[in-house]
């Protein structure tokens, strides 16, 4: 029975080394100790080295385009947990550029992007676009008077 207790006691004792060890090189345990002194923490895993850039915010950009002067009745919703956005315009010269920043400090930080402009007087075609940190995501193009085009991209959990 003396034994067992023993070899409990090694095997507990190795795991909360492991344990430990593990919080420090992740800097748990520097941090903790940071916020109970007032030292600085110690930098975010996501901090950038020197030449690195590390990626705190998500851009994604609204195109619009149109052989018109002008769009309508434009609206845009960005949607995300932290900072959800939303544009709306009755009319909007074109070419027509808008960019929002998206906080990537909350877990899927982009659930969906929606896009939706009508070609606007004497236009014969309206076409959205959205990129996501430069690339593109969706895209629409309607022709016709009182075009309406839609684009929209969302967050899909599983297969496409």
């Amino acid at each position: 029975m003396a034994r067992s207790s023993r070899v409990a006691r090694l095997v507990s004792g190795a795991a909360a080394l492991g344990i430990t060890l593990t919080m420090v090189g992740c800097g748990v345990v520097d941090d903790t100790l940071a916020g109970l002194t007032g030292a600085p923490a110690s930098p975010s895993p996501l901090a950038s080295d020197p030449g690195t850039t590390a990626q705190r915010s998500i851009v994604v950009t609204v195109e619009i385009d149109s052989d018109g002067s002008t769009a309508e009745d434009l609206a845009v919703e960005i949607r995300s947990p932290r900072n959800p956005q939303s544009l709306f315009e009755d009319a909007v010269s074109v070419p027509f550029r808008r960019e929002f920043t998206v906080s990537t400090d909350a877990f899927f930080p982009l659930r969906a992007t929606t896009v939706e402009v009508h070609a606007g007087p004497g236009a014969t075609f309206v076409r959205c676009r959205i990129l996501v940190d430069g690339v593109e995501v969706a895209s629409r193009r309607s022709e016709g008077s009182r075009a309406t085009a839609t684009c929209e991209r969302r967050l899909q959990l599983g297969p496409s």
